[in-house]
């Protein structure tokens, strides 16, 4: 945690706050793991944005692009948070009552939680991190270094920073380093040597430049707190009820002087002929209806029904409101048009066909079909002068939404007595 402000931010310039592990021998850096937060104008020249940055086993720090902060034109909080399974960067303003204003985790190359780590703080003038692609040994075995369109010309300086795998002689390579440009993808470090073999992934270069005017970064205070997240094991008690055996939990609302410690007012949904609401006792019961509720999406859950005295509909279908009948004509059915059974339900809705009874009083034998508008979806033959016969259906025949459900006889000079009973739904 740090309190920080950085003023009028100068591009080129990187102020950088981070932890960096170190060798727990010597206690200097060894390159391997880092959380960091970049407040420079390098980072961004915006006073309400930084970036940040994680490191894990020495290879290139995995760097945000610009997010947004409090402003540190003033003074500032930022903290850096690692934990094993990630890390956190806040941003807050100083001495509010308000939580943190801003938030961001990395679950990528978190750094060793087991290492030790030391709070660096560094102000560089360089342009932004350009990544590296490969380092072998160059004209007399020069460092050379390839960085897929690095942009750079003439012979400039460069700083140079977490390469993993080789070293300048016995040396660490790190640091500013004059460059001997070769190509738009290759540069050579004169005067270094070579030791090692290069980590794919290692390693990252800024030009060296100046700022357009002075930098500042003021810090009043740094706090470092060393801590961990405890892993806890819920067992309920192992069944125990006595104070310290069992698991705790707070009572909303709840005080000493008004609930019993340990005792829970169960609320729901609503009371007996109530509208719904939040604060009346848990009741098991169904919605009372006269008319079907809107359908609910695929997943969702569905109110079962009564009717308005509360008697559960236990019918297969639908609400007997929504079952329909239709009584065959006087005389029959003499001719070939259609007869029909239920008028087209409306938007949305389908008439289904639960059984039928048909008979045929003429010496004329005929097919019979029922029909979804004018499309065939059920026939069968009556002989002549058939007997009433009774048809059910298992899984109801049905029209499509807001089609009638039609019935016609294929010969003209029978007598077919319909019947039909079945109910709407979507």
């Amino acid at each position: 945690m740090i309190a920080l402000q950085t003023g009028t931010r100068q591009a080129n310039n990187h102020q950088i706050v981070e932890a960096v592990s170190v060798d727990p021998l010597t206690g200097l850096p060894d390159g391997r793991h880092s959380l960091q937060i970049d407040v420079g104008g390098a980072a961004s020249t915006t006073v309400t944005q930084m970036r940040y940055a994680v490191q894990n086993g020495g290879l290139a720090p995995l760097e945000s692009g610009a997010v947004t902060i409090v402003t540190t034109a003033s003074m500032t909080m930022l903290e850096l948070e690692p934990f094993s399974d990630e890390c956190y960067f806040h941003s807050r303003t100083l001495d509010a009552v308000t939580g943190r204003s801003n938030s961001y985790v990395r679950h990528q190359q978190i750094p060793d939680p087991t290492a030790l780590y030391k709070l660096r703080i560094r102000s560089q003038n360089h342009q932004a991190w350009k990544s590296i692609a490969n380092v072998t040994a160059g004209t007399d075995g020069v460092v050379r270094v390839t960085a897929t369109a690095h942009g750079l010309s003439g012979n400039p300086t460069i700083w140079l920073e977490a390469l993993a795998g080789v070293n300048d002689g016995e040396s660490e390579l790190r640091g500013n380093y004059p460059v001997t440009v070769l190509d738009a993808n290759n540069f050579e470090l004169p005067g270094t040597l070579l030791a090692g073999s290069y980590v794919a992934g290692s390693g990252r270069f800024a030009l060296a430049a100046a700022p357009g005017a002075n930098v500042n970064l003021t810090s009043q205070f740094i706090n470092c707190q060393d801590y961990a997240e405890l892993t806890a094991e819920i067992t309920a008690g192992r069944g125990q009820t006595v104070v310290g055996q069992g698991v705790g939990v707070v009572l909303t609302g709840a005080t000493a002087a008004t609930t019993a410690i340990g005792q829970v007012t169960a609320v729901g949904a609503v009371a007996h002929d109530g509208a719904r609401g939040s604060s009346a006792p848990i009741i098991a019961a169904g919605r009372g209806l006269s008319s079907a509720y809107a359908s609910v999406a695929n997943g969702d859950v569905a109110d079962f029904v009564t009717t308005l005295q509360g008697v559960q509909i236990v019918r297969p279908w639908q609400l007997p409101e929504l079952e329909w009948a239709s009584a065959a004509p006087a005389g029959g059915v003499t001719n070939t048009s259609d007869l029909v059974l239920a008028a087209a339900a409306g938007a949305g809705q389908r008439r289904y066909l639960n059984s039928l009874q048909l008979a045929n009083n003429a010496a004329t034998a005929t097919e019979v079909v029922v029909k979804d508008g004018a499309n065939v979806i059920w026939r069968t033959h009556l002989p002549a002068n058939a007997p009433n016969v009774n048809i059910h259906f298992d899984n109801p025949i049905r029209t499509s939404a807001n089609t009638a459900l039609n019935f016609a006889c294929l010969t003209a000079g029978a007598a077919v007595y319909v019947n039909a009973q079945g109910y709407t739904a979507p």
